[in-house]
C-alpha cells in the first residue's frame, strides 16, 4: 500500500468542499461526500498508478474524477500526493499554477 499524503492546498479544497456542502446541501450530504472522498484517496493507497495521466495538467499529474470533483495527485508505486480537490469547472491549468 502506498503512503498518501495531502498538500495544504489540497487541504483548504476539501474544507471548502465541506464548507459549500453543508451549506448547500445539508450537514449529512456533506458527511456522504466527504466519505466517498474518502474511498476514493483509500483506493489511491491500494492502487497508487490507477488514475490515467494528465500530461496536459503538467508532469506527473494523475486525475481520478469523484461526482463533481477532480482528485488532482502524482503517484508512483510508494507513494501519492493529492495535489488538488477542485470542482471541474474549475480552470485546472491556473489552480495548479497558484
Amino acid at each position: 500500500m502506498a503512503d498518501l499524503q495531502l498538500t495544504s492546498a489540497a487541504f483548504a479544497d476539501l474544507a471548502e468542499i465541506d464548507e459549500y456542502g453543508v451549506a448547500a446541501f445539508g450537514e449529512e450530504a456533506a458527511e456522504a461526500y466527504s466519505r466517498g472522498l474518502k474511498r476514493v484517496f483509500d483506493m489511491l493507497e491500494r492502487y497508487p498508478l490507477s488514475a490515467p495521466a494528465r500530461p496536459d495538467y503538467g508532469d506527473g499529474i494523475r486525475c481520478r474524477v469523484y461526482r463533481e470533483h477532480l482528485v488532482l495527485h502524482t503517484a508512483d508505486s510508494d507513494d501519492v500526493l493529492i495535489v488538488r480537490v477542485l470542482h471541474h469547472s474549475r480552470d485546472v491549468k491556473q489552480a495548479l499554477q497558484e
